[in-house]
C-alpha cells in the first residue's frame, strides 16, 4: 500500500469511530483551524503547513494554518486552551509554549489545559557562528565564554525556548555564562548573526541553516542531540564537549487540542497523523532532519512534556 493510501485508510478507519463530537455527524464536517504560535517561515511553520495539508487531504476537509505569534507562543496557546473541545481548533505546541512560558509568566493556561495528539516533527538545535567569527570550533567559543563571563551573546528562538533554558543550565551547572538574545524565529536570528548583533546562534536545524553551513556563511560548532547527526557526522555534540546534561534543546513540534477533546476525535487525528508521517509528500517537504525516526502518539508526547516540566520546574519555578 502506498503511504498516501495509508493516510486515507487511517482516516477512514478512525473516522468510523470518531462518529463524532457528540452527535451523529462524522468528524470533521467543516474546516479545522490549526494555530501556529510563531511567525511564518522556519521549521515549525513548515511542519504545521505540511502536516495540515496532509490531514486535510486525508479527511477531505480543509485544515487552515493561522500564524498567531506573540508572547513567546502564549497568544496562540491561550486561544487554543480557550477553544471548544470539538476538534475544530487545534494547534502546534512545544515544550517552550506549553511548559516553559507558563512557568515564567502569569498566564491563564498550563500544560494540563491541552490534549496531546502526537509528535509532528523533531527539530535538532545547532550552535553556529558566522563565517567571520574568531571562533573556529566549539572549544574556542566556550573557552572565550569561560574567560569573559557574560560578554558573548547567542541568539535563541524565544526567551522561554528550550535553547534559552539550556543556556541558563549552562551557567548554573557548568559555570559558563553566555547571554541569550531572544528572537521570533530563524529568520530574525539569521539577520542578527549576519548583521553582527550576536556572536552565535542556538538555532533550529533547517534546510536554510544547512544551506548556509554548506555555502560557508554559517560555521557549525556543535549539535545539542544525544548523538551526532547523520547528516552532519563531523559535528560534535555538547555532551561530547563535556556538557553531558545539555541534550534537551531539540524542539519537538506536537499536535494538540484543547483539554477534554473527545477520545474518538483525538484517536482519529492521531491515526491520521501517524499515517501522514509516512506520506511521500510530507517526507519530501520536511526532510530527514524533521521527521521522527519513530512515531510518538498522544500518550508518549504527554509523558515527555511532563518529564520536561519536572526537569525545569526547579530552574524556572512555577
Amino acid at each position: 500500500m502506498l503511504p498516501s493510501a495509508a493516510v486515507a485508510l487511517a482516516v477512514a478507519l478512525a473516522g468510523c469511530q470518531a462518529g463524532a463530537t457528540g452527535g451523529s455527524e462524522t468528524y470533521p464536517s467543516q474546516p479545522v483551524t490549526v494555530l501556529m504560535p510563531y511567525a511564518a517561515g522556519g521549521p515549525s511553520d513548515l511542519t504545521a503547513r505540511s502536516i495540515s495539508s496532509c490531514l486535510g487531504d486525508g479527511f477531505g476537509e480543509t485544515f487552515v494554518v493561522q500564524n498567531k505569534a506573540g508572547g513567546s507562543g502564549a497568544v496562540a496557546m491561550q486561544e487554543l486552551a480557550s477553544a471548544k473541545p470539538d476538534g475544530y481548533t487545534l494547534g502546534l505546541g512545544t515544550a517552550g509554549t506549553l511548559v516553559m512560558t507558563p512557568m515564567v509568566n502569569s498566564l491563564a493556561y498550563s500544560l494540563d489545559d491541552f490534549t496531546p495528539i502526537g509528535v509532528m516533527a523533531e527539530n535538532p538545535t545547532l550552535i553556529v557562528v558566522g563565517d567571520d567569527s574568531p571562533y573556529e570550533n566549539a572549544e574556542a567559543f566556550f573557552a572565550a565564554a569561560e574567560k569573559r563571563p557574560g560578554t558573548l551573546t547567542m541568539g535563541v528562538p524565544g526567551a522561554t525556548s528550550p535553547a534559552a533554558i539550556e543556556l541558563k543550565r549552562l551557567k548554573d551547572q557548568y559555570d559558563v555564562e553566555v547571554v541569550a538574545v531572544p528572537a521570533t524565529g530563524n529568520a530574525e536570528m539569521t539577520t542578527n548573526l549576519l548583521g553582527g548583533h550576536v556572536d552565535a546562534l542556538f538555532i533550529n536545524d533547517h534546510p536554510d541553516v544547512i544551506s548556509r553551513i554548506d555555502e560557508g556563511s554559517f560555521r557549525a560548532l556543535a549539535a545539542t542531540t544525544p548523538e551526532r547527526l547523520p547528516w552532519l557526522p563531523e559535528l560534535p555534540t555538547l555532551a561530547e564537549l563535556g556538557f553531558t546534561d545539555l541534550v534537551d534543546a531539540t524542539s519537538v513540534f506536537g499536535l494538540f487540542g484543547p483539554r477534554d477533546l473527545p477520545t474518538p476525535v483525538a484517536d482519529a487525528l492521531e491515526g491520521a497523523l501517524e499515517a501522514c508521517l509516512t506520506d511521500p509528500t510530507v517526507l519530501e517537504q520536511l526532510g530527514e532532519s524533521l521527521v521522527p525516526a519513530q512515531f510518538q502518539g498522544g500518550t508518549a508526547l504527554g509523558e515527555s512534556l511532563a518529564e520536561i516540566q519536572a526537569l525545569y520546574r526547579p530552574i524556572l519555578g512555577g
